[in-house]
């Protein structure tokens, strides 16, 4: 099923088999070219794209139904791109035409906007009689000999930067001038690895003065600087396309889908099929949400996921859509439970994202009503908010695209979903942060920082961490952090070496010999489990501020611990009473430093060379979660004024919101136990939730500014509060799958 359910031609799986993208990262450019760059601008949005909390995928009959929904957004179909142009004697024809325009209609006078969804393909007669404004997948002009056909997208595929992109443009602004659409949303219109058409050959050869890669390599610096370039350009036509729209009328948009925000799935495609910065140019960026067992729906992926890509747009509105698969391969709804997708709603607003909703889920029908109808009580503290800024952590593209191309899924994302996975479970606020964030003013708003194995920083993005920490910041980091320049160059030591006061050498050596098993675990074992066991470790530790912690000691009374995780090899620090956690390596006896804290200028640096954090995702120990967030408290040196009690399955994120009322803070909960108690197979397991188990006792403790007054929603519930010398606790009433404390000053 599309994403745009009513779409019968395309979705963005079929466009990027068909024109084998995969994708593009956002890194820093070469240092000649970076000095040459213009500061990057995200694009203004309309004011009422920032009300929006209700959107809908339907058919066009289905409009009714969607405004007594309270629907203020409906994404549909009823055309393709056209050939000629209207201003050429072409445009849409008679009978086309008369469908679009009565669709605008009936969603204007129903006060809802309409974002048309666009197949971004030229159709068979403009590539007819221009084939070479196609993608070309290598130098032999093949393409050319390829005929197009209207039943295959592969046949049709155009390169938004050469003439096929302009024309694209001039489509939406004759249909925003002829239809009052008042926006678009592509299902592709990306771009791919490589294109050798004459406008990218041309254009390369103007700007870099050499000609293109001749393959698709990450491997190679070259092609890593053309995916940079390439991803400017895209970035330049969605600038030209925001450009003519909003000239003819500023309420327009583009509330497109994207294809580099917090899906899993879109994480591992290498390379990128767009820059992440590119979510910066759409008014509303939309991601296809999943929750089933190839994006790992029963873990903290979801919820990450739906946290970054509002991260992506700097806080800004953005669109999460649950799908209501049962299980990803097969697709279908098979015994999909109505519980569920209320869940999975809840979960995309508890993250600070819009969640869209398709009438077209087969017998889902009328719960697509009552899921609007839950978005309805809640939307007035869901627009025009602010998340609470106390810890940051960097989810680094070009760490991600060029040095963790080779096995993404071990090297980037465990760092980045364990650290995610420690604050949520400890109820810590943490915020994600984007390469281009990395800088004095950002930095300047956070307690701590947070560089998960963010390896490829540039020299810039370094200068600042140094920076914020000598002024008083707070930086956890992990493994191989500035081990590498922000194309992935491997330096010959840590760039941040100064801050972790250790210096870089290397991975301990493997073991030479594979250890004994115990008779009864050794018969469930085959090849792959040792292909897996690298990393392990034994953890130790005395006395040190870091470890002086009582649910700490519970856990790990012996003050010794197996770990199982990436490991770096360090120097000594010059203080020896900077070491806090040793690690002993299996095979070997000589135990090296595993985490060292140290003050830097007038702020604080934890820095761990066993990745706490990646093992906390594939390989957890409650006692990881606990070693993360007693450093991420030692560092920023100073307490969130907010705290929570609450079970780890709530997560709670931090907002502040202001209106003519004056200001508040809101603070989201979410329940994601689930009473199946994963009985199912882990490596398939998906939430199929029917029911809940409200959580009780769920405390607030406010310190410092407190809150006037304090009501729970939906329902305008006046909680119990407790009011002490300088602090305030609210008990909240039992928590089933999703509140809102809401404390007004």
């Amino acid at each position: 099923m599309s994403s745009n359910s009513s779409f019968s031609h395309t979705t963005r799986r079929e466009f990027l088999a068909a024109s084998a993208v995969g994708g593009l990262a956002l890194a820093g450019l070469p240092a000649a070219e970076a000095a040459k760059e213009p500061v990057f601008e995200p694009i203004e949005i309309p004011e009422w794209v920032h009300g929006v909390t209700r959107m809908a995928y339907l058919v066009p009959s289905q409009v009714p139904d969607a405004a007594k929904a309270g629907v203020q957004v409906v994404h549909t179909n009823t055309i393709w791109p056209y050939f000629p142009l209207r201003k050429d004697g072409g445009g849409l024809s008679e009978a086309e035409g008369k469908t679009l325009r009565q669709l605008v209609d009936d969603c204007h006078q129903r006060g809802m906007k309409l974002s048309l969804g666009l197949p971004p393909f030229p159709n068979v007669a403009l590539v007819t009689k221009h084939p070479d404004w196609r993608i070309h997948p290598d130098d032999t002009g093949a393409v050319l000999k390829v005929e197009p056909r209207e039943d295959n997208l592969g046949t049709r595929v155009g390169c938004n930067l050469g003439p096929w992109g302009n024309y694209l443009i001039d489509i939406c602004a004759e249909l925003v001038e002829d239809y009052k659409i008042d926006g678009y949303s592509f299902d592709g219109n990306y771009h791919p690895p490589l294109c050798f058409c004459p406008a990218c050959q041309k254009a390369y050869k103007e700007d870099m003065d050499r000609a293109l890669p001749a393959k698709v390599n990450l491997d190679d610096l070259a092609y890593r600087e053309y995916l940079l370039w390439r991803g400017k350009r895209l970035e330049d036509h969605y600038r030209r396309m925001q450009a003519r729209i909003k000239k003819l009328n500023p309420d327009a948009v583009l509330m497109s889908w994207t294809v580099n925000a917090g899906r899993y799935g879109h994480f591992l495609y290498s390379p990128r099929a767009m820059p992440t910065r590119v979510n910066l140019l759409f008014d509303l960026p939309m991601q296809e949400w999943w929750l089933d067992e190839t994006n790992f729906g029963a873990s903290v992926a979801p919820a990450f996921g739906a946290a970054y890509l509002r991260a992506t747009t700097g806080g800004r509105p953005n669109a999460s859509e649950p799908y209501l698969m049962s299980r990803g391969n097969p697709y279908g709804t098979d015994s999909f439970p109505k519980h569920e997708r209320v869940t999975r709603i809840m979960l995309v607003l508890t993250n600070g994202g819009v969640a869209p909703e398709a009438y077209g889920w087969a017998g889902h029908v009328e719960s697509t009503a009552e899921v609007f109808k839950e978005i309805g009580k809640r939307e007035r503290w869901l627009t025009r908010t602010e998340q609470m800024p106390w810890a940051a952590l960097l989810v680094s593209e070009q760490t991600r695209q060029f040095y963790a191309y080779k096995d993404i899924a071990e090297r980037f994302l465990p760092h980045v979903f364990g650290a995610f996975r420690a604050a949520q479970e400890e109820h810590l606020p943490l915020n994600l942060i984007n390469d281009w964030d990395l800088n004095p003013k950002e930095l300047a708003r956070y307690k701590v920082v947070v560089l998960a194995n963010a390896a490829a920083l540039s020299e810039g993005q370094v200068e600042a961490a140094r920076e914020y920490v000598k002024k008083g910041g707070g930086l956890v980091a992990t493994a191989e952090t500035s081990l590498c320049d922000e194309l992935g160059r491997p330096r010959h030591d840590f760039a941040l070496a100064d801050l972790f006061g250790v210096r870089y050498q290397g991975s301990p050596k493997a073991p030479e010999k594979r250890p004994e098993l115990e008779m009864n675990f050794a018969v469930t074992v085959d090849e792959n489990y040792w292909k897996q066991r690298t990393g392990v470790a034994t953890l130790a530790w005395d006395d040190h501020v870091l470890v002086r912690d009582l649910r700490l000691n519970q856990l790990v009374p012996q003050k010794s611990a197996t770990f199982k995780g990436p490991l770096v090899q360090v120097s000594a620090p010059a203080d020896a009473k900077e070491v806090a956690l040793r690690m002993t390596p299996e095979g070997d006896k000589v135990p090296l430093p595993a985490a060292i804290l140290r003050k830097f200028g007038e702020g604080r640096v934890a820095y761990f060379a066993a990745g706490l954090d990646a093992a906390l995702w594939s390989y957890a120990y409650p006692y990881q979660r606990r070693l993360l967030a007693r450093a991420l408290e030692w560092a920023a040196d100073k307490a969130f004024p907010i705290s929570v009690t609450a079970p780890m399955c709530v997560q709670s994120t931090f907002f502040t919101q202001k209106d003519k009322e004056g200001p508040r803070v809101v603070i989201h909960f979410f329940n994601g136990g689930n009473t199946t108690a994963n009985h199912g197979l882990p490596a398939t397991d998906v939430p199929l939730r029917e029911e809940v188990v409200a959580v009780h006792g769920i405390r607030v403790r406010f310190e410092g500014e407190i809150p006037k007054s304090f009501h729970v929603e939906p329902g305008n519930l006046v909680p119990r509060v407790t009011r002490e010398d300088k602090a305030a606790v609210v008990e909240l009433p039992p928590l089933e799958v999703h509140s809102m404390l809401v404390g007004e000053f």
